[in-house]
């Protein structure tokens, strides 16, 4: 037979069945969606973070920022200097932390979510600031005038004369707005606050020095002649192109924002990985159906061959069309995220959708082959039916021996099980990276194991469940527990795909549970003080400097420790694991009175005004310190002072690997960058009364939150319930697929049935009846997926956090609440994913069925 013919022919089998075709095609464009998606966002974001340092580096030319010898900056004398040259046209300043919360006519914090909240310093003499034009009223001139921007004029309901509230890292101020001004770096959702530059200097910087000097040149000056001539000039301070910072931003921009594109492809490969399995039951179960019109084609002369390359014809068909809507899917994706992030105070500049070859042809080849390959082997089974047997109905490929597939899926368990204690319980079989590997490579096995010998499982499991679920229902049950049993290769297959999914979310819920719990015994176990003060939620500065004064004179207050973050290094290396820039706790105060620190050599006081760490354990033993060891302690500017060791003190997660005394810090950081983290308030103990005080004390503050143990033991663990929740998102996708899955194979079911289904509609089951058969078939397939992943998902995390015992993560918490709740959703889902199908088959006209 022509391969013309046989294509004419696969073209028309899709066609005819568009139902079949749709569910399909379902699978291949939820995963394509994200792949396109993903791929989208990055270069949309990139765009438009790229038109933002375009339109802030406009009139830039050149750039002076703190150097190796010049840790606090560039001094204010030089910047003088540099406003004297002739081809100078414009030199503004700028700091490190220039930070700032404004109040509205209420008296509140304007809110502004996600968008950040902005100072900017008026050089006198200019019209404006570079980049600004002045929009109404004046620009800033005398003592506590600002000029704001129109969006934070509306947010805050104000209006050119009134006086607000500005915070910043200096303090709180009483201001005059004076004017408004429009900048196309500042977006109406943020906070732009124009100060005057001696206003500037005095609440963001020590006064005498600046974290930037941007300058713009007059025409027919070069940017890299002045930049090689104020390097000679200023050999300490470092001195870029605007062009060039632009380059190094718009690369470490792209670097910070990979993580949205590992979301988004983590999404495409939980929807591929889950849909695979869906598109091969799929394939199987349509060439099963099939066999009359195969053993047809193979009689009237088409090659096993044909018959194969007509299915994967037909697949590529599939994933074409799948990949072609999942690239418009993606592009609706992006809009909605953009949408999301400008609801939650974070817009940005219209990037365009970021469509490009990439975004384009990377989706389209890997649905294409993903579909392909998922058909592969159900293609391979068509070829091979003999006519004679092909003439029979039903999924013949059900009668085929289980035995080698079991074998090979049972050894694959019984190895994966193995690795899985190996890493788990043997701590000598090398580092963390070793065993964790060790588990992953375990539970991988495992997943294969239980794909391969899934069905001769299923059977008796999906068989003994029915009985139990379906015994209720009588007859109807008993027929509904036979119907789900009937192919265990098509149940495990359909099942798997919500096993799959559950395993994965009950062992990051047991993960997740075990990791919350446990920071919060430390935590509790680990703070001696009565209360904790913090910044705010979303507070766009930290706690101000005067803080701690204010509430030592609060009555009954018997003792105050601050501790701070520096961004400093401690030998060369960052002391924290925080992300971003590297920071090292500073302490002023007794920190035993705020802190419970065991502590091994020396003493844990540290003077502020005197220079002086101290370390943990494991900090000396990297180092090779004892107590009187001089260490070098150096800022991201490149500072460097050096401090003697006071003390050594045993491993504790809540102090970190080192605390500098508050002199270390300043020696080598401007006193603007080191910035309040918490207060912890000792009081004698937990009362409303001494909280309210506190409170009352902070309130004229706006960004201070007062919390007592409980509570900063909550907020501090939520970090983890929000990554959770990420996660939970991420994972829900493949229980969504997992439902279409369950739908697809009930469809097919209903139809391959439909002689069956007719012969009961005959003999007098009611509509009704037949609902019911396969709503109780779904829920019983679903209840089995979903109680064999949450098992083995419940397995891999106990592994994984036996693993971890010796890193803090001492007992194994159960979330049973969270196991059963997915459970008993599953059923659920298996009821909701049959509703359609079990409408189609209710429907069936009995005569008509019987003589298909």
């Amino acid at each position: 037979m022509a391969s013309n013919a046989m294509r004419t022919i696969s073209l028309r089998n899709i066609a005819s069945h568009k139902v079949r075709l749709f569910l399909t095609i379902l699978s291949v464009v939820l995963g394509t969606a994200f792949i396109a998606g993903s791929s989208m966002m990055t270069t949309s974001l990139k765009n438009s973070m790229d038109s933002l340092l375009t339109t802030a580096f406009d009139d830039v030319d050149v750039v002076m920022m703190p150097g190796k010898d010049s840790p606090l900056g560039v001094p204010m004398a030089d910047v003088q200097k540099l406003r004297e040259r002739p081809d100078a046209q414009s030199v503004d300043i700028s700091a490190q932390q220039a930070s700032v919360v404004i109040t509205g006519s209420d008296g509140k914090p304007l809110q502004t979510g996600a968008a950040p909240a902005q100072a900017f310093a008026v050089a006198p003499g200019e019209s404006f600031a570079t980049g600004v034009t002045l929009a109404e009223g004046t620009k800033p001139e005398a003592e506590n005038e600002i000029a704001l921007n129109p969006g934070a004029m509306k947010k805050g309901d104000l209006k050119v004369g009134d006086t607000t509230t500005v915070v910043t890292p200096h303090g709180k101020t009483e201001m005059k707005v004076v004017g408004t001004f429009d900048a196309e770096v500042v977006t109406d959702s943020m906070v732009g606050v124009a100060f005057t530059e001696a206003d500037f200097l005095k609440h963001f910087t020590d006064g005498e020095h600046v974290q930037l000097v941007t300058i713009g040149l007059n025409d027919g000056a070069n940017a890299d002649t002045v930049r090689t001539e104020l390097q000679q000039q200023y050999p300490g301070v470092t001195i870029e192109t605007g062009q060039s910072l632009v380059e190094q931003t718009t690369k470490l921009i792209s670097q910070g924002l990979s993580f949205v594109n590992y979301i988004l492809w983590a999404f495409a490969g939980i929807a591929l990985l889950v849909g695979t399995f869906i598109i091969s039951n799929t394939f199987a179960m349509i060439v099963a159906q099939r066999g009359r019109e195969l053993a047809l084609l193979r009689a009237v002369g088409a090659s096993r061959g044909q018959i194969t390359r007509s299915v994967v014809f037909e697949a590529i068909v599939v994933g074409l069309i799948g990949s072609i809507i999942g690239i418009f899917a993606g592009m609706g994706l992006v809009k909605i995220l953009f949408a999301l992030m400008g609801s939650q105070g974070m817009p940005l500049p219209d990037g365009g959708l970021g469509l490009d070859a990439k975004s384009i042809l990377v989706p389209l080849g890997v649905g294409i082959v993903i579909t392909v390959l998922s058909a592969w082997a159900p293609a391979q089974r068509a070829g091979a039916t003999h006519p004679v047997q092909a003439m029979r109905s039903g999924d013949q490929s059900s009668n085929n021996s289980l035995l080698i597939r079991t074998v090979f899926g049972c050894l694959a368990l019984a190895v994966g099980i193995g690795l899985a204690l190996l890493g788990s319980l043997n701590s000598d079989l090398g580092g963390m990276t070793t065993r964790m590997s060790t588990i992953g490579t375990g539970a991988f096995l495992v997943v294969i194991g239980l794909w391969l010998a899934g069905p001769a499982f299923a059977g008796p499991l999906v068989g003994g469940l029915g009985r139990i679920v379906g015994a209720p229902f009588g007859a109807v049950g008993k027929l509904a527990a036979t119907n789900s049993q009937r192919n265990p290769r098509r149940t495990a297959a359909t099942a798997f795909a919500l096993t799959l999914g559950l395993m994965m979310v009950s062992s990051i819920g047991m993960l997740g549970a075990t990791m919350r719990d446990s920071m919060a015994d430390m935590i509790d176990d680990s703070i001696n003080a009565d209360y904790v003060l913090t910044g705010s939620a979303g507070g766009a500065i930290g706690v101000p400097k005067d803080v701690p004064e204010v509430v030592a004179g609060v009555d009954g207050v018997e003792s105050v420790t601050t501790t701070y973050a520096a961004p400093m290094l401690l030998g060369g290396k960052p002391m924290s694991d925080s992300m971003g820039a590297p920071n090292m706790k500073v302490v002023r105060g007794d920190i035993s009175k705020a802190i419970k620190i065991e502590l091994i050599d020396g003493t844990l006081d540290l003077p502020e005004n005197e220079p002086g760490v101290i370390i943990a354990e494991s900090t000396a033993e990297t180092f090779d310190l004892k107590v009187g060891s001089n260490v070098t302690l150096t800022s991201l500017s490149g500072g460097q002072a050096k401090a003697p060791v006071k003390g050594i003190y045993k491993q504790n997660s809540t102090v970190g690997r080192a605390l500098a005394s508050y002199e270390s810090a300043r020696e080598i950081n401007e006193e603007q960058s080191i910035q309040i983290d918490s207060i912890f308030v000792s009081a004698g103990g937990h009362s409303e009364q001494m909280r309210t005080k506190l409170q009352d004390a902070t309130a004229s503050h706006l960004v201070v939150g007062v919390k007592d143990k409980n509570e900063y033991i909550g907020e501090t663990t939520s970090v983890i319930n929000q990554m959770l929740s990420i996660l939970y998102a991420l994972l829900g996708l493949s229980v969504v697929v997992a439902i279409l899955g369950i739908v697809n194979t009930l469809a097919l079911s209903v139809i391959e049935r439909r002689q069956e289904v007719g012969m009961l509609r005959a003999v007098g089951t009611q509509r009704g009846q037949i609902r019911r058969m396969i709503y109780i078939e779904s829920a019983v397939i679903a209840f089995y997926g979903a109680l064999l992943g949450a098992a083995v998902g419940l397995g891999i995390g106990w592994a994984f956090i036996h693993a971890l015992s010796g890193e803090g993560m001492d007992s194994v918490v159960v979330p049973w609440g969270q196991v059963a709740a997915m459970l008993g959703a599953s059923i659920l889902v298996g009821i909701i994913a049959a509703v359609w199908p079990g409408h189609k088959a209710a429907r069936t006209k009995p005569l008509e069925a019987i003589t298909d």
